[in-house]
């Protein structure tokens, strides 16, 4: 992974919260999963390890909630086309997903939110199966461990 890419964070949480994600306000999350989908086509690998990071400085929707959350999962497709704003839209559309908090990592697309809530852990291989119909990249999948 040297190259650009979009990804897709799996997030777990495991007890319910109310969390302030900046300028977004407060928001009662319940715990389950929670995907968030971003695209770093400077660097997929850097990014990433940011994300991972434990100690950051809080720039991002996503820093918030990860303060209080732990990555499970990592997906990931290589290539310099911006594709989170359809993989976004594929992701909502799978079944028991549900958009959450308006606004959440959106600040350069007119998506309503770049984050996904499932009670139960996301289809990964549906996800993958709905891309490819769509002729787009085949997405990989990594846990957390194996990317640090």
């Amino acid at each position: 992974m040297r190259d650009g890419g979009t990804y897709a964070l799996v997030i777990v949480l495991e007890v319910g919260l109310r969390l302030r994600i900046g300028r977004l306000g407060f928001h009662s999350l319940p715990p389950g999963y929670y995907v968030y989908i971003g695209s770093a086509l400077g660097g997929l690998p850097s990014r990433l390890r940011h994300h991972l990071r434990s100690e950051k400085r809080l720039h991002w929707h996503i820093d918030y909630l990860l303060r209080q959350a732990a990555v499970a999962q990592i997906w990931y497709a290589l290539g310099q086309d911006r594709l989170e704003c359809t993989w976004n839209a594929i992701l909502a559309n799978l079944p028991r997903a549900t958009s959450f908090i308006p606004g959440f990592g959106t600040s350069d697309c007119r998506c309503s939110a770049h984050l996904t809530y499932f009670p139960t852990l996301p289809p990964f291989d549906l996800f993958n199966q709905k891309l490819r119909q769509s002729n787009l990249p085949q997405v990989h999948r990594l846990n957390k461990m194996s990317f640090c």
